[in-house]
């Protein structure tokens, strides 16, 4: 996504997950978390985006106190992809929203409680069933398709890709198009985010979906 903005330098830090073990957990590991920032905070970087999802089955509330702690104990700003998404969504006034995940059903209705409480209005969600960390990026782009597709069929504000292991960003444009809707994905929301944190939101092309240009 930042390939052609010479002036952009992506780094990238990341903390031990694999597996299906962590599909439940009701809060954020906060060590890792924190070393992964501080790592990153070597680097010297002006900001740091947790490009994860998890905030939204935790409550906005974990991922702004995400946020604060990485400024306090690193020192560097920072944004995440579930903040991002919200800031998209509500600077457009889309509350009606849908989902496409490759999920098991009791993840995302953890999803959709933490959204229903953030004040949106979840009308259809559909999840692939899985629950292995690694078997997300797999997904197919015909299939990732047929899932957009069939949320849709509720007339969301938004269809929304959610989990930033999922391959999803470059199918964005192409389906809101064919749908007629805003389509939104959080890998995508997240360097959104993190662009407008330093000032060059704009920068983005059509390419990611109409939101963020």
């Amino acid at each position: 996504m930042t390939r052609d903005m010479p002036d952009v330098s992506p780094h990238f830090a990341r903390f031990g997950f694999a597996g299906s073990k962590d599909s439940v957990v009701d809060d954020y590991h906060w060590p890792s978390m924190l070393g992964a920032a501080q790592l990153l905070g070597d680097a010297r970087v002006d900001l740091i985006c947790w490009n994860g999802s998890k905030g939204g089955e935790l409550g906005f509330d974990r991922d702004r106190e995400l946020c604060r702690r990485i400024q306090s104990e690193v020192g560097i700003p920072a944004v995440t992809s579930v903040l991002s998404l919200d800031s998209l969504l509500s600077n457009n006034a889309l509350r009606r929203i849908a989902f496409v995940t490759p999920f098991q059903q009791l993840v995302n209705d953890k999803i959709i409680r933490g959204w229903t409480e953030a004040g949106y209005e979840c009308v259809a969600n559909v999840g692939a069933g899985l629950s292995d960390n690694f078997s997300y990026s797999t997904m197919a782009p015909d299939t990732l398709r047929a899932m957009a597709r069939k949320v849709a069929g509720a007339k969301p504000d938004a269809v929304l890709f959610y989990c930033t292991n999922l391959p999803a960003a470059g199918l964005c444009a192409e389906l809101e198009a064919e749908l007629g809707v805003p389509v939104l994905d959080s890998v995508s929301a997240g360097v959104w985010g993190a662009l407008v944190g330093l000032g060059l939101g704009s920068s983005l092309s059509s390419n990611w979906g109409r939101l963020l240009r």
